[in-house]
């Protein structure tokens, strides 16, 4: 009966329409039917293709490649990159270019993989497995065996051709030309046409395409770049097209998330740049019009993003940032609609910013997801995008120079380097519709409090997290996502409530995880917004349990303090779990005078003293000494919490405190965090 009701409650999410979609799309998988309506043989670009010279001057003038040719052509490029790289970032954007010239590749823009010389386009190499050359629609049917598909994928989504561009643009040497259009080659005798888990995702065929494109921009000029190579490119991006647009329904209907932009950018992408394809016109007035019709609803009217998460946000604001550079919004109502989307998500974004490095709460799902890996700057800054959308929207930069202008460079040239800075000023915030309340003190110094009624379907069950940073350090973090089809047991973990800066109530989480990314019931919250330097909010995910939790956190002249009570509506015994993950740093802990549990966190420039006491919350007795205390230091196959994931697929360690306690009665649970030089 339980089953049963699950699966209604994930049909009325749903709704008929993408619930009859769905049903659809998996018995024409599973019958084999879909496999007789799409060959998988290829059908090559139609012939005669233009030369490569034709195709630079049949480009339309004011198209985005044109101005990048123009600038690579000029030596501008070349000048900005070293005005940019100092001698340790040079050696090191040439060092991860060599390497993966040799098959290692630096895998999410952070840690490296060694896929083979030459590469191995099917290789999992996390467990040495590889994918099956079967028809695309089975092909991820294979995960118990293979792995985590994202560690194939990550290859396959060219991320060192950047590497290789900027190299390129750095050196003038025609060997790294030589070495995409070879790659380009071997690519597609290894991936024939919708064979493969290369073929099973749309927005991973567009994002491969756009490191093509944005390569090819820059590389076709050099002689070392044949007319079979870009012949070679043209039919790669024809098949592309043809593929994505045949499925481009199951990311319209069945998932609403940042693939469908993906993917509609991907047939404007290959419409534009092709006109002479007698599908370009349908192509890029089908990707025009899902970028201005479904995919706008995924942006929220405070500026938030229906996945409740960071990283997917900046993922879907890149793609529109190169719809725009690519001219798929004209002047006039459709321009403006798009830059003010753009704008009040560059708002949100930015009060969410550690200024000192740029990096934001590792709110939500990360999946390692950096659309242009084409700046120096770490994978979690953000000031790169930000800079961006702010030259974008109004004309201006919104930080001093830094090497985070290199993104600006590229997408809008010279000027734009040289636009006046006008940073704003940060302060506090409530986003109500996305559920994140930013109390700030200083640049660095800030609290951020999740608590917002879920709208949407993906996320974490998260509510009442609280992230706090002091002095530009992440002390209470968020543990991010690590990895989501490999050791099932941290994603579920990191998904979880337990994970999360929060109360849990037996051991559940705050939703029910139906399927790996499908939360049920989800979970209602209530918050008035900041008042007089506080916040607080209350969420109803343990309603069936007979609790409500509710949490204010409140600014103090020597740091935070986050108030918990756990209200019940029966007389039932509990086991309540309060959680923090802290940063890492040796570490002490005792009972005060008071009777309050205190750990004392040396975390070098400062320390932390966090004291936490429990009380009845109807009479104020104290319930302290009845209360269990644990502190756990991630540890390799011992225990999973205390474990901290900022990158995808790497794990490092943190501090993971918390405080246990079973009881018939209301409770309140105070949490103290005091800072000291």
């Amino acid at each position: 009966m339980k089953n049963w009701r699950n699966i209604l409650e994930e049909a009325k999410l749903l709704g008929p329409k993408k619930l009859a979609f769905r049903v659809w799309y998996e018995l024409s998988n599973r019958s084999g039917l879909r496999r007789r309506l799409e060959s998988a043989k290829a059908n090559p670009a139609p012939a005669p293709l233009p030369s490569i010279e034709q195709w630079w001057a049949n480009l339309d003038p004011t198209h985005w490649f044109v101005s990048l040719d123009s600038e690579v052509r000029s030596g501008r490029a070349r000048a900005k990159m070293e005005q940019w790289l100092g001698t340790d970032d040079r050696g090191r954007l040439l060092m991860e270019a060599e390497d993966a010239l040799h098959g290692r590749i630096e895998c999410f823009s952070r840690w490296q993989a060694d896929y083979g010389d030459p590469i191995d386009w099917h290789l999992n190499p996390r467990t040495g497995a590889r994918w099956p050359l079967e028809y695309w629609a089975s092909a991820l049917g294979h995960g118990a065996e293979c792995g985590d598909v994202k560690f194939t994928w990550e290859v396959n989504r060219f991320p060192h051709l950047y590497a290789w561009v900027r190299a390129y643009v750095l050196t003038g040497d025609s060997r790294w030309v030589r070495a995409f259009t070879t790659q380009l080659a071997r690519w597609e005798q290894a991936n024939p046409y919708r064979l493969g888990v290369n073929w099973s995702s749309g927005q991973e065929l567009a994002i491969r395409l756009m490191a093509w494109c944005f390569a090819v921009a820059v590389m076709t000029r050099d002689p070392a770049f044949k007319e079979e190579d870009f012949r070679r490119f043209a039919r790669l991006a024809y098949l592309h097209a043809e593929h994505i647009d045949a499925n481009i329904d199951y990311a319209r209907l069945a998932v609403h998330n940042n693939h469908l932009i993906g993917e509609a950018l991907g047939l404007f992408l290959v419409g534009s740049l092709f006109p002479f394809l007698d599908e370009a016109e349908g192509w890029r007035d089908k990707g025009k019009r899902l970028l201005l019709d479904d995919c706008l609803s995924q942006f929220w009217s405070d500026g938030g993003y229906c996945q409740s998460s960071h990283t997917y946000h900046r993922l879907a604001l890149h793609y529109y940032v190169w719809a725009w550079r690519l001219g798929a919004f004209e002047q006039g109502p459709e321009r403006e609609r798009i830059a003010g989307i753009l704008a009040r998500s560059a708002d949100y974004l930015t009060h969410f910013v550690n200024e000192p490095d740029g990096r934001l709460p590792n709110w939500g799902a990360n999946d390692g997801a950096l659309l242009n890996p084409w700046t120096s700057c770490d994978y979690a800054d953000f000031r790169p995008l930000l800079t961006t959308l702010r030259f974008l929207v109004d004309g201006k930069r919104g930080f001093e120079a830094g090497p985070w202008d290199e993104e600006l460079f590229w997408f809008f040239g010279n000027e734009a380097c040289e636009a006046p800075v006008a940073m704003g000023k940060l302060g506090s915030k409530s986003f109500p519709v996305s559920g994140l309340h930013v109390l700030r003190e200083s640049s660095d110094n800030f609290a951020v409090m999740r608590c917002g009624t879920v709208i949407d379907r993906f996320g974490q069950a998260d509510q009442l997290h609280v992230d706090l940073w002091h002095d530009g350090v992440n002390v209470a973090i968020d543990g991010g996502s690590y990895c989501y089809n490999d050791e099932l047991a941290f994603h579920r973990w990191f998904m979880g409530s337990g994970s999360h800066n929060t109360v849990t109530v037996d051991g559940r989480d705050q939703m029910l995880l139906h399927r790996r990314f499908k939360w049920l019931y989800w979970t209602e919250a209530e918050c008035n917004g900041i008042q007089d330097s506080s916040v607080e909010g209350l969420h109803y995910g343990y309603s069936g349990l007979g609790v409500t939790h509710r949490r204010l956190i409140s600014s103090l002249e020597d740091g935070w303090k986050v108030v918990d009570w756990l209200d019940k509506h029966d007389d039932q015994t509990h086991q309540f779990r309060l959680h923090w993950l802290l940063a890492d740093g040796s570490w002490h802990s005792e009972h005060d005078e008071s009777g309050r549990w205190v750990l004392s966190l040396d975390l070098g420039s400062f320390s932390v003293r966090v004291s936490i006491s429990a009380e009845d919350a109807r009479t104020g007795l104290a319930m302290t000494p009845q209360a269990k205390f644990h502190v756990e230091r991630a540890a390799e196959g011992e225990h999973i919490d205390g474990w901290h994931s900022r990158y995808y697929g790497e794990r490092t360690p943190a501090l993971g405190v918390s405080c246990e306690l079973s009881c018939a009665k209301p409770l309140r649970l105070t949490t103290h965090f005091q800072f000291a030089q």
